[in-house]
């Protein structure tokens, strides 16, 4: 495992990756791979192969778009600010979406004692106000939000901390599913030890239970044990939000599932 480490280029030969480079601080390694599971976006993926792939497949690679995403983690001294495990908000007046409550999850997420960690969740886009904007103003903007908006006084939250995190979400746009579809036909016919997982690596707004299950079968494939096409996870009809009814009515709204065994979706 190396951590604080990049991926920046994938060799290949004969339908192979044969060896990666691997950038670390200022030292790139190159090294020898009999597989490879990839999640990072399929833009970048297809512009680190080496020799590089045909140019329609590189036009379809630039042309998928990505929405990146902060979150401002706040501790707070209250352990019960709201009992669900996040809530989304909706009010005009602030910026945040989305406001986790980390206890809620797990008490084991939270340093002990009997608070917990609030996260104020901000989608946006790299080079906007947001993105840019220094951590202590964010931090300062977080902390009036949630009292603007009830949930907490200022005197229960302490400290601060700010993540960021590129190409959180896949666009899907009107031209997203035939650049996927581009690229997808070039890595599974080009390359027998490449496999792609995760949301950037399918360009789909996969939950986490979808990701581990297409990197669980990304690697069945690369053991030569037969499993699912990790392509082919979370496209089950009882997942989709809108349905078209064979039955030739209008489409309608269904709910999706809140547990995946309810779409048959169970890890081996």
């Amino acid at each position: 495992v190396a951590t604080g480490a990049r991926v920046t280029r994938l060799h290949h030969a004969g339908g192979k990756v044969v060896s990666i480079d691997v950038r670390a601080k200022d030292c790139i390694r190159s090294i020898t791979v009999e597989g490879v599971v990839s999640t990072m976006p399929l833009s970048t993926l297809a512009r680190q192969l080496d020799p590089a792939p045909p140019a329609q497949v590189l036009e379809a690679a630039d042309g998928l778009k990505y929405r990146d995403f902060l979150i401002v983690a706040l501790a707070c001294k209250r352990p019960d600010v709201f009992p669900d495990n996040w809530i989304y908000i909706h009010a005009p007046e602030v910026r945040v979406g989305r406001i986790q409550n980390f206890r809620n999850w797990s008490a084991d997420l939270i340093a002990p004692g009997n608070g917990t960690v609030l996260g104020m969740e901000y989608f946006c886009s790299r080079g906007d106000d947001l993105w840019n904007m220094d951590d202590r103003d964010l931090i300062a903007l977080a902390k009036k939000e949630i009292s603007s908006l009830g949930l907490l006084a200022a005197g229960d939250l302490t400290d601060g901390h700010v993540v960021r995190e590129l190409n959180a979400y896949p666009v899907y746009d009107a031209a997203y599913r035939r650049h996927v579809d581009t690229l997808r036909e070039y890595l599974t016919k080009s390359f027998t030890n490449l496999w792609t997982a995760g949301r950037n690596g399918l360009h789909r707004y996969n939950n986490q239970d979808h990701s581990m299950l297409a990197g669980y079968h990304a690697a069945l494939a690369l053991m030569g044990r037969k499993g699912l096409d990790p392509w082919e996870i979370n496209t089950e009809r009882s997942y989709y939000e809108e349905q078209v009814l064979t039955s030739g009515e209008e489409r309608q709204a269904t709910e999706i599932p809140l547990d995946p065994r309810d779409a048959g979706l169970v890890l081996p």
